[in-house]
């Protein structure tokens, strides 16, 4: 995406994507959450799902303040990004993709709102945080994915056991109903 390719939304067309952006990104994190692959990268999702939910609502008050309503509509526009909004974490490789989606998407996000500091003056210092935000965001799951690909370059790509013993080594919880070294997707 260009930042010419941005020049065609005004603020409350920009701010709308983003509100609605951050709500997919804390859908997103949230499933990480629920799928259950381990405590500490379940910790891990759960603060990055708080971070956008904290986003979400800054954007909102914002936007009603500045247009005097809390109701949005995302532009509909093959210039913006899509987001993400259907995931599979049923399997390692599957993991994988959406963690990729999800790197990809915070670097979205970031350029977004470094766009945006530059472009709308009254609300950069916020737009500039919210870029350094997701800038943490992309560099956090990047590091999730390198831990877990390298953990797969052991095994198979895809593979469901290599992904969940390494869950569950992190996480230092093994569910003997699964067998020994395998995590529990409760």
């Amino acid at each position: 995406m260009l930042k010419e390719d941005l020049e065609e939304f005004s603020l409350k067309e920009l701010m709308a994507y983003s509100i609605a952006s951050e709500e997919d990104a804390k859908k997103f994190y949230t499933a990480f959450v629920e799928a259950g692959l381990g405590t500490l990268v379940k910790e891990r999702f759960k603060a990055l799902a708080k971070d956008e939910e904290i986003h979400k609502k800054e954007l909102v008050k914002r936007y009603e303040k500045e247009f005097g309503t809390r109701e949005y509509e995302v532009p509909e526009s093959d210039d913006l990004p899509p987001h993400e909004t259907a995931y599979d974490l049923t399997d390692a490789q599957n993991v994988i993709d959406s963690l990729q989606k999800a790197i990809e998407n915070e670097e979205n996000a970031k350029m977004i709102y470094k766009y945006m500091a530059e472009r709308f003056d009254d609300y950069a210092p916020f737009f500039r945080y919210l870029a350094l935000m997701e800038k943490g965001h992309y560099e956090s799951l990047s590091e999730e994915l390198m831990l877990m690909e390298g953990e797969l370059s052991e095994g198979e790509k895809g593979d469901k056991e290599t992904a969940q013993r390494f869950w569950s080594d992190v996480s230092g919880h093994r569910d003997e109903s699964f067998g020994e070294g395998e995590l529990s997707y409760r």
